[in-house]
């Protein structure tokens, strides 16, 4: 990601910008990915997949987001999903043994092992050299009861890669198989090789115990207790010894396994759980209860890989056995309670815990699940998490910094669109980034794109809250986003208002348009002394005498206006709203067809246009204008009670219910369009819908009268 990063960079001090960018999304991609495998190591899967999602939009290639999304969906018992990811990949790249062993994997996992092993099966016959696709197929082979079938691959694949980790990873797998006397013999096969290599001792530790249970408490401590003089910072091994020597009730002696365990935030759930049964094997009941209290709560915090219900009532039960012994009686008793609801006997052999354990508590991913990578870990899987959190750190702000200056670059090429498209991923992942929100405002601003422009300039102004040229910006924002207040409350104090004419105009037409025309009134005669054959200029005056009901006034200035350019926009509108607000139909009509010949994607003259039509009693000809703006804007409430009115007019009634419940749903306080949906419930015989809505009509009305 950083390399990415700074050869990018450097391709734009040369002055080769298609390069840089190239780069930049190499950046994006690498840092994606990472903050995807971060969020899934600390067990935040949506965060996770949102984050792969991204990488997988940030750069050509699609192979890595795609498998880490499969992965995820797996993680997450999906393996649906999975299936239709991996399929889509490997409809690509039919070669692909990674997404073939986790395509095996989800089959497996959606209860097709016999699927599982065909995939693996074809795979490992055409790339023959792939040897972690032969080592999932043998994993398959013994899911299938051939175990015969998996020894010949796994003497095959320790021929290939002759080293003891490889016979170590066989040893696991039998083991998770049940066949553990071949697993036996591979972990041996291992120590032959290197006797000091890590992990042989501990497996064969568990393998001991899972075959022979109580029988073998004390081969597996030897075995266990050989692993850490090879490898004393392992907590899974300090986890497993600890265990083992408190069932043998060997406690002083497990203290120190325990309490290296606890240091791992892998380890530390159980290590706090079998801490406890030590301390309260010494008779330390107080100690006993923090450990398990602390267990309990990380539990009950949903903290990943954490106890069944087995465990969580041996947890209860332990603590308030040590709450008892301490003297603490009362706070005993809720956890012998919540002990019994779990339902399980508490007696269980040391061979029943260490089976239970192994099942799904520490167990490191298993090789003998169909399709898992064996030869390969999750850089990050093993980091803690305060080292997890400083590299999301990390990434956030390399993400945000590619993103911005792709931004730049956008910018100067005058892309706007995408430019906010890049400033906005930036400002999602480091809404602090030095001067984001302004370029994302500026660049939303710049794209036409004035609504979403506003919130972005906002903060930016709340900045650098002296800044005129951006406290400008956002009030046209604000302007062209039809919030005609705030815009009016920012181009009054302007410094630069008295000077620029179209300032002037901006804070005049946010004055009418908030309902202030008698404050704009001296603006406009300033302004129409100066310039007096400005075609916008006479629109606005127009609209404002037209608000102050002066009709013949606003007429003689929207004529003007027109004179000087026939198609000077919304003259011919507000002449049509006149002439409907006159009874004027005629006239109206005619006035706002000449607005949609010069602006046809004006709706809201189309809109009115259907109004006029269906007051002159042409409901045809105003049913077609107004699902020309239903197509258009179908969130246009007004319009849709419009349609739905001419509709039940015209008996198509059960159209008519279902457009005007969609108009009522976007506008649930207009009484009008309650009162039309109450008759046509009514034409449909609901007379209980009906009752509903002329109830509704009423209050409405009621409290619109007040």
């Amino acid at each position: 990601m950083q390399r990415a990063l700074t050869e990018a960079e450097s391709m734009l001090r040369r002055d080769e910008p298609q390069a840089a960018e190239s780069w930049y999304r190499e950046a994006l991609l690498e840092g994606w990915l990472l903050l995807g495998d971060l969020y899934r190591a600390g067990g935040v899967p949506a965060e996770a997949q949102a984050a792969y999602e991204r990488a997988l939009i940030s750069a050509l290639e699609a192979r890595r987001p795609l498998l880490a999304l499969a992965e995820l969906a797996l993680e997450r018992g999906d393996p649906e999903g999975a299936v239709e990811v991996l399929l889509r990949l490997l409809a690509r790249s039919s070669g692909d043994g990674r997404a073939v062993r986790l395509l095996a994997r989800a089959f497996n996992a959606t209860g097709q092992p016999e699927l599982a092993v065909q995939q693996l099966e074809g795979a490992a016959q055409s790339m023959p050299q792939d040897v972690e696709t032969r080592f999932a197929l043998a994993s398959g082979y013994l899911r299938l009861e051939r175990p015969e079938s998996a020894e010949k691959l796994f003497r095959e694949v320790a021929e290939e890669r002759p080293i003891p980790q490889t016979w170590i990873l066989i040893g696991r797998t039998w083991r998770d198989y049940g066949e553990y006397e071949r697993a036996r013999g591979a972990l041996e096969r291992a120590i032959e090789q290197d006797p000091r290599v890590p992990r042989a001792r501990f497996y064969l530790g568990t393998v001991e115990l899972l075959d022979r249970g109580r029988g073998a408490v004390e081969e597996a401590i030897d075995h266990f207790k050989e692993e850490r003089r090879i490898s004393p910072e392992d907590a899974v091994n300090s986890l497993y010894l600890g265990m083992v020597l408190v069932d043998a009730r060997r406690f002083e002696e497990a203290l120190t396994s325990l309490e290296i365990a606890v240091e791992s935030e892998s380890t530390r759930p159980n290590a706090l759980h079998h801490l406890g049964r030590a301390l309260l094997g010494l008779d330390r009941p107080r100690e006993a209860a923090t450990a398990l209290k602390s267990a309990i709560d990380l539990a009950e915090g949903g903290y990943d890989g954490s106890f069944n219900a087995n465990q969580m009532e041996s947890l209860h039960y332990q603590l308030a056995l040590a709450l008892r012994r301490s003297g603490d009686e009362a706070r005993a008793m809720p956890h012998f309670e919540a002990a019994e609801r779990f339902s399980v006997a508490l007696a269980r052999t040391s061979r029943d815990r260490m089976s239970n354990y192994l099942d799904g508590h520490g167990k490191e991913p298993s090789a003998g699940v169909v399709g898992l990578s064996v030869f390969s870990e999750t850089p990050v899987s093993g980091l803690s998490a305060e080292v997890r959190e400083q590299l999301v750190r990390t990434a956030q702000t390399t993400l945000a910094r590619a993103s911005f200056n792709l931004g730049v670059m956008a910018t100067q090429a005058r892309r706007f669109a995408r430019a906010a498209g890049h400033f906005e991923q930036a400002a999602s992942v480091d809404p602090a980034f030095p001067r984001v929100q302004y370029s994302l405002g500026v660049a939303r601003f710049n794209a036409g794109q004035f609504e979403q422009a506003t919130s972005p300039l906002s903060h930016a102004l709340e900045e650098t809250p002296g800044d005129p040229t951006l406290r400008r910006m956002l009030a046209l924002a604000w302007l062209n986003a039809e919030v005609y207040d705030r815009a009016a409350e920012l181009l009054a104090t302007d410094p630069g208002r008295a000077a620029d004419r179209s300032l002037q105009y901006a804070y005049g037409l946010a004055l009418v348009r908030s309902g202030r025309t008698v404050e704009a009134q001296p603006i406009f005669d300033r302004l129409l002394a100066e310039q007096a054959d400005w075609p916008e200029l006479n629109v606005l005056l127009g609209q404002a005498a037209a608000q102050e009901g002066d009709f013949d006034a606003a007429v003689e200035h929207l004529e003007r206006a027109i004179e000087l350019r026939p198609g000077v926009a919304e003259a011919q509108a507000t002449l049509g709203n006149i002439y409907l607000r006159q009874g004027r139909l005629e006239e109206a009509g005619a006035a706002l067809r000449a607005e949609l010949a010069a602006h046809p994607v004006d709706h809201r003259s189309r809109y009115v246009l259907a109004t006029v039509l269906e007051l002159d009693n042409q409901p045809q000809a105003a049913l077609r204008e107004v699902e020309l703006v239903l197509a258009a804007e179908p969130d246009f409430a007004d319009a849709g009670y419009l349609r739905g009115k001419i509709l039940l007019e015209d008996g198509r009634v059960e159209e008519a219910a279902a457009q005007l419940l969609a108009a009522a749903e976007l506008a649930p306080e207009d009484p009008n369009i309650r009162n039309q949906l109450g008759q046509a419930y009514q034409k449909l015989g609901d007379r209980e819908k009906a009752r509903e809505q002329f109830e509704i009509f009423q209050r409405l009305k009621g409290r619109s009268d007040q």
